[in-house]
């Protein structure tokens, strides 16, 4: 009951709120629903005819627009029952005259509509508009009005019935271009119908408010005084701890994918239905309320206006599955399955290229002017980078390694630190995860209460430690650049199941990384998925290129997340930047694959080929026998290391220095163990590929900037 509670203060919190109410996507008033609407008729308030409309988006095309209008539970509800809903409803329903035109072969439903206007119109709680509706409904030419104005389309051979089309295309520009066929026809009654009331006195329009009746508060407030006297059943609300009229139906249009489905529902009670120690029956639901929790009418929907506002403004929704975090004063708040630096995100790149670069005989891959070469092309391993400095010796000391990590830990606080600032510090912050198991029926399959500060302490906990090299694509130039973040729970899934995964997957996926978002370190990550990413990511040749390099990002920062989440003992502490220091087995074994692989890319790119190469090819087996398999790579290396000493020498003594400094870090045991690798070896082998690429961009940049100085230095 939680969090009924919460989304109660919340919809109080946020309907009081003048910044909140004036927003776009607005808190929408209680015993109203939101409804794809076709026509807007404009009457005026002695319910005269005026003129109508068909809804279009703004480029003027036919589209249907979402309004609010008042209903009912029942009309709420509705499915293939004939029930009204009070003011706007459909042209079958709101039609006095339709029933005369159609072809007779429905009910006519016009009947239920003017009962429920009438009574309305007859209470204490009467709005004129809505009278003025009344008065022209009940005329009964609303038909007619509408096929003189060309609106309604006409049976060619009876015009004195309405035309069944059995194609859209037969009518360009009209009506039906926004309805559904319905038994392979076109039904013009399924029209919805929302109302204009205008003033016909100049002196009374500011009097009369707003003509659209969907943004009239005066005539929301009227709908919800009447039907809130309708419920006679009085009861304990849990909610409030207050009598008052309860709720015997909930409302649903929760989710746009799932718009029956309901989190809170009761089945009938002439069927079989599981009542566990209730006696529940009619007599008695309609004397005392339900005998499990019983809540007010007003509290239902108030609460569930606040989720559906909650979930359309700021929450994420897929395949029937939503997740929304939100504060309790209605403030936005940062989502835990939404990437926070979308739109300043962190630069790999611009760190690297504004550190401060030693002079060329220290830059890692600088080289002589006459031994440049062109920009690679895109299908090759050097795609992202321009290679022109693969020549001098490597330094062990590179200025962006150290700095890497704690600039990203300056960013990450800085983002976090604007986060808690939008948030009272005494803001309740409330994370539910919904999931339609079927079309009608809906459940919370995750509840979660924490204060601002622990939340966004526990999203800094989470984007720190399961961080790792990404990409992006800039807004601006449209290219990809390399970042560092976390991965989100829909990538992940896709990354331990494929990119074809099933929604229940998905949505499983979701379920079990969320708490450990939200949660902070008090939650562990699930090893199933951090060995379904390995698993993946360990196999290059059954993924696309950019594919694999996704999977083994996502990998890398799953396992290196997974371990700085385990006890003292078992705690193991990785950095995303390249560990020169760092002697493990596995991780050096990484690193020998990314050095071998780099040799190889380069050779391959200089003779114009165009494929897998031997570390790629071997990845998979090398994971599983790494002694036996560096050496089945070591020899395949030796043709292309043959190919660079004639026009790469340089770059060559770089690589091969480069793997005899790994190689003498290997304890021998060690190296000559052929047992299988963990995850680690692919800790070392994307920070030593990643070292590698962002070295000759630092060292690229350093020689464009000499270059320029010596331009300059002419010029004067």
């Amino acid at each position: 009951m939680s969090w009924l509670q919460r989304l109660y203060q919340t919809y109080e919190l946020a309907s009081q709120n003048e910044e909140i109410q004036a927003q776009e996507s607005s808190l929408m008033p209680y015993y109203h629903v939101n409804q794809n609407v076709q026509i807007i008729v404009t009457i005026n308030d002695k319910g005269d005819f005026v003129n109508v409309e068909v809804c279009r988006d703004g480029n003027g095309k036919v589209k249907s627009s979402y309004l609010v209008i008042p209903a009912t539970n029942d009309s709420a509800n509705r499915t293939s029952g004939a029930v009204a809903h009070p003011l706007s409803d459909k042209l079958q329903y709101v039609g006095k005259d339709f029933h005369e035109y159609s072809d007779g072969s429905k009910k006519d439903l016009y009947p239920l509509y003017e009962q429920e206007l009438s009574t309305w119109c007859q209470s204490e709680y009467a709005h004129p508009k809505a009278q003025a509706v009344l008065n022209y409904v009940q005329k009964g030419t609303l038909v007619q009005d509408l096929l003189e104005a060309n609106v309604l389309i006409a049976d060619p051979d009876d015009t004195s019935k309405l035309a069944y089309p059995e194609q859209a295309s037969d009518y360009p520009d009209s009506l039906l271009s926004s309805l559904n066929k319905n038994k392979g026809v076109f039904d013009q009654g399924a029209a919805f119908i929302a109302w204009r009331v205008t003033a016909t006195e100049l002196g009374k329009q500011a009097e009369h408010g707003v003509p659209e009746t969907w943004r009239d508060e005066s005539l929301f407030e009227s709908w919800q005084q009447f039907y809130a006297t309708l419920d006679s059943t009085d009861g304990f609300c849990y909610i409030t701890g207050k009598d008052s009229p309860l709720a015997s139906k909930h409302p649903n249009r929760i989710l746009r994918s799932a718009t029956n489905a309901k989190l809170i529902s009761a089945n009938d009670l002439d069927s079989f239905t599981f009542l566990g120690r209730f006696t529940d029956n009619k007599k008695s639901i309609e004397a005392h309320g339900l005998q499990g929790a019983n809540i007010s009418a007003v509290v239902t929907e108030k609460a569930h206006a606040a989720l559906s506002w909650l979930l359309s403004r700021q929450g994420r929704e897929d395949a029937g599955q939503a997740v929304v975090a939100w504060a309790i004063s209605g403030k936005e708040t940062p989502q835990p399955t939404q990437e926070i630096d979308e739109d300043e995100p962190f630069n790999v790149e611009e760190v690297v290229e504004s550190a401060d670069l030693e002079e060329e005989e220290t830059n890692s891959f600088a080289m002589s002017e006459d031994e440049e070469f062109d920009e690679i092309d895109d299908e090759s391993e050097y795609s992202e980078i321009d290679e022109t400095t693969v020549n001098e010796k490597p330094s062990n000391n590179l200025t962006h390694s150290n700095n890497l990590g704690q600039t990203f830990a300056t960013h990450l606080n800085n983002t976090m630190q604007g986060y808690r600032q939008q948030l009272d510090a005494h803001d309740q912050i409330s994370i539910i995860t919904l999931d339609a198991a079927t079309p009608g029926r809906m459940a919370v399959t995750y509840y979660h209460e924490t204060m601002p500060n622990d939340y966004i302490d526990a999203l800094a906990c989470w984007y720190q430690q399961f961080s790792w090299y990404a990409t992006y694509k800039d807004s601006d130039t449209n290219e990809r650049k390399l970042t560092i973040k976390a991965p989100i729970p829909k990538l992940i899934a896709q990354v331990a199941y494929g990119s074809r995964l099933s929604d229940a997957l998905k949505k499983q996926v979701v379920s079990q990384v969320l708490p450990c978002i939200v949660e902070g370190e008090a939650r562990r990550f699930p090893w199933q998925l951090v060995d379904l990413c390995i698993k993946r990511a360990c196999n290059p040749l059954a993924l696309e290129h950019w594919e694999w390099e996704q999977a083994l990002g996502v990998a890398c920062a799953l396992y290196r997340g997974y371990h700085l989440r385990q006890s003292d003992h078992k705690k193991r502490s990785y950095t995303v930047a390249l560990q020169t220091d760092y002697n493990s087995r596995d991780y050096l074994y990484g690193r020998l694959l990314a050095v071998a692989e780099d040799i190889e890319s380069l050779a391959l790119y200089i003779a114009g080929e165009k494929r897998n190469t031997t570390a790629q090819r071997y990845m998979q087996q090398f994971a599983n026998r790494p002694f036996t398999t560096w050496r089945n790579i070591e020899l395949a290396l030796k043709p292309y290391e043959n190919r660079l000493k004639s026009n790469r020498a340089g770059y060559l003594a770089n690589m091969q220095d480069l793997l005899d400094q790994i190689m003498n870090r290997f304890d021998v045991e060690d190296f000559n163990n052929d047992s299988a690798l963990s995850g680690e070896f692919l800790l070392g082998y994307h920070s030593q590929k990643m070292q590698i690429k962002l070295d000759k961009q630092q060292a690229k940049k350093a020689r464009e900037d000499k270059k320029h100085l010596e331009e300059i230095n002419k010029t004067a």
